[in-house]
């Protein structure tokens, strides 16, 4: 029993997260699952912060496995964990409805799936704008029934030149505004992730950048945004430039700041985890004093949407003075 449950708890786990949707603290579990890798990153090189290529071609090296291995996955995590979830994640290190990376029978399976489970309410999926259609928006809505389908999207930044080359994002504006309305005409949600602390920013125009992207982001009619704060992933250009001394992910004085705008202005915005696999080289940090009572406030952020006591620190005034520079 102990072997099957670590197997298990390498590509299945629960989180406590808020569901902006169901408004309220909800049961959040992540299939993450080995798929053939992100085509864009086989094509380009991918994106600078990028380092999820390395773990799905240390399980697949590329290749697609058959849609009953993933239905296996499902069958097994569900029976296994002995919970009731309301959101179901697939993360698969790339595009769900890219035949060539997940397989359209798990594709459609998983829909299915969602519509027969007595605790599911929402599914959500990760993909680039060039694999949202018109088609596989309608293909799933018609599944899932009366169940909630949200498509994530890595938008990232408002800003072209920071989207485009600095991040390699290889997305429009345009196209992101068409995808997002196609979305939304098809009844489906829409899920931005905006980025923390591309290469090429300081401190201080990381964070009006990202204040921006969300702003930005509400106007053209996004439902919810996770906040993704740079985290060091190995073998990646973030990983080189962080190793020659030239960049360090943000600092939790910054992540503080937009949590703080976050509650002013009521937005749809979460905080996005510090980790992923594979595990980062560095996370967000402050000085050692304060950043693990910060860590555990905003971890209470993200599972009810009220952040914990924020320490007095005199790291904070090193920091104001960081921001303040152009």
């Amino acid at each position: 029993m102990k072997l099957l449950s670590n197997f298990v708890s390498t590509y299945s786990g629960m989180q406590t997260r808020y569901s902006l949707r169901l408004q309220k603290p909800a049961k959040k579990w992540t299939l993450m699952l080995p798929g053939a890798g992100c085509e864009y990153w086989k094509r380009t090189g991918g994106c600078t912060m990028c380092g999820f290529n390395n773990a799905t071609q240390k399980y697949t090296h590329g290749y697609r496995y058959p849609s009953l291995v993933f239905d296996s996955f499902f069958k097994l995590a569900d029976w296994h964990s002995n919970s009731n979830p309301e959101e179901l994640v697939i993360f698969n290190g790339g595009n769900f409805w890219n035949n060539d990376e997940m397989p359209i029978g798990f594709q459609e399976k998983i829909c299915k799936r969602v519509a027969e489970h007595p605790s599911l309410q929402i599914l959500l999926i990760e993909n680039r704008c060039e694999y949202i259609t018109a088609e596989k928006i309608k293909t799933a809505k018609k599944m899932l029934g009366e169940k909630r389908l949200k498509v994530a999207i890595g938008f990232e930044s408002q800003d072209d030149y920071v989207r485009n080359k600095l991040i390699r994002k290889g997305l429009s504006k345009k196209t992101f505004e068409e995808k997002v309305k196609l979305l939304k005409d098809n009844g489906a949600d829409v899920f931005a992730y905006i980025f923390l602390k591309p290469l090429g920013l300081s401190e201080g125009r990381a964070l009006e950048e990202t204040i921006a992207t969300i702003k930005y982001a509400i106007s053209i009619g996004v439902d919810e945004m996770d906040i993704s704060c740079a985290f060091i992933q190995a073998g990646t250009v973030m990983a080189e430039k962080y190793g020659k001394g030239e960049f360090t992910p943000p600092r939790l004085w910054t992540v503080l700041e937009i949590i703080n705008q976050i509650q002013k202005n009521n937005w749809p915005v979460n905080i996005g985890g510090f980790d992923d696999e594979p595990p980062p080289l560095a996370i967000p940090a402050n000085c050692e004093s304060c950043s693990t009572a910060i860590y555990e406030a905003i971890e209470k952020f993200r599972r009810t949407r009220v952040l914990g006591k924020i320490p007095d620190c005199s790291c904070k005034k090193k920091w104001e003075k960081e921001i303040s520079l152009p």
